[in-house]
């Protein structure tokens, strides 16, 4: 063999080696998309790259004003210090930590576990350990995340580590496959409210009524208690926690027949458990707290996959928070709008034209919502995006028939 042929097949090994060895990049695009593949070339005003982005397959180049943040080699960044304690490989990581900080829908997103879903699956993590300590918040978030995380049960395995998880933040912990729970934690206490006219809070007893159904049937999907996850929400449910064998306990919404032994876990109020009595009655495992070595060692010595997921949690609240911002301004522009047609129409001399004008206005503001719900679905909002643009535009439509109406009189 040549001399050239052999130093040619050396700089195939190389160039082969490089590429195997490359970490890849990660695009954060404004509207909450990602890429995750390779920054191939960037300029001052375009960035080439090639990757996956929801699924999909692309090579294109982005205009810079389209992108929040890039973040390069990403696999290779280092990991907690815990990792050099457990086993190395090439692997990326057993498990990925993402933390769910704060309330639901204003500092917690869906979007956030979605990314840190498809980076796991896409770098062979198999297990998602979700560390949550929050109030609650709002249930469409809580419930889409539910939802999505149910779309990869066949891919990951989900724990959750419970600091504390009150009231619609129960949705992803009872979608967990395990969970674990610190000595101060608590968990339950998951009641609806709804705002009358007169802007007070009250119990929706048909929405909790459903939504207790929804819970306790995920909850038994993955081995959890269903009568627990109802009596979280719903009054007028008792738990008993009936021996099953040396410090093993079943959990049922019956008093047992026989009841030596038996312990009364609600008495029929809505009710929230201590992280002692999640362990001693075999709800959840126990945790020192909620760092990365005691979350490796729970689990057996694995290995962390790094903090990703809290980038993707922080990344998924700026761009979340960005949408409700603009959706502000719509909703103050299309107010002011609706006054200055108001106060216009009092003087119009010609109604017929100031009627067409007031259409045209209308017709305005149905088409301008559509950039928004494209925002929207992006990034995982729709259900708060179609609970409150059908209620604005419905409002929005009776205050500008109202000021038609008043030019005909």
């Amino acid at each position: 063999m040549s001399l050239f042929r052999w130093v040619l097949i050396v700089c195939m090994l190389l160039v082969a080696a490089v590429r195997t060895a490359r970490a890849e990049d990660m695009i954060y695009f404004s509207d909450g998309r990602v890429l995750l593949g390779e920054v191939i070339k960037e300029t001052d005003d375009e960035v080439e790259a090639k990757g996956t982005m929801a699924g999909v397959e692309l090579h294109s180049t982005f205009k810079k004003s389209q992108i929040a943040s890039i973040i390069r080699n990403v696999s290779s960044r280092s990991p907690s210090k815990v990792e050099s304690d457990v086993k190395d490989d090439d692997s990326s990581g057993d498990f990925l930590i993402v933390p769910l900080k704060g309330t639901f829908g204003e500092d917690v997103y869906p979007l956030g576990l979605i990314n840190a879903m498809d980076w796991a699956v896409k770098h062979k993590v198999p297990r998602i350990v979700m560390v949550i300590d929050s109030p609650g918040g709002y249930v469409w978030a809580s419930r889409y995340m539910a939802d999505k995380m149910k779309e990869y049960d066949d891919k990951l395995n989900f724990t959750m580590v419970i600091e504390n998880s009150i009231s619609a933040s129960i949705w992803p912990t009872f979608a967990s496959d395990d969970l674990m729970i610190t000595p101060g934690g608590t968990f339950g206490g998951a009641v609806v409210y709804h705002m009358t006219n007169t802007g007070s809070a009250e119990v929706d007893m048909k929405m909790n009524s459903i939504l207790a159904a929804e819970v306790a049937a995920m909850a038994e999907k993955h081995g959890h208690s269903g009568a627990l996850a109802r009596a979280m929400m719903l009054s007028g449910q008792q738990v008993w926690a009936v021996p099953a064998g040396p410090n093993k306990w079943t959990l049922t919404s019956e008093p047992p027949a026989d009841k030596s032994g038996a312990k009364q876990l609600s008495v029929g109020q809505v009710f929230t458990l201590t992280g002692v009595d999640c362990v001693r009655y075999g709800i959840a495992r126990s945790i020192p707290d909620t760092s990365v070595s005691s979350i490796s060692h729970a689990l057996g010595n694995l290995k962390s996959a790094g903090d990703q997921g809290e980038k993707c949690m922080k990344n998924a609240k700026t761009a979340c928070d960005g949408l409700i911002k603009r959706v502000k301004q719509w909703r103050q522009n299309v107010a002011d709008r609706i006054e200055k047609l108001k106060d216009a129409a009092a003087t119009a001399k010609d109604k017929e034209s100031f009627i067409r004008r007031i259409d045209d206005v209308a017709s305005t503001i149905t088409n301008s919502i559509g950039p928004l719900r494209d925002q929207a679905k992006a990034l995982h909002m729709m259900p708060l995006f179609e609970s409150f643009s059908s209620a604005d535009v419905i409002e929005y439509r009776k205050r500008i028939d109202k000021i038609k109406e008043q030019i005909r009189k």
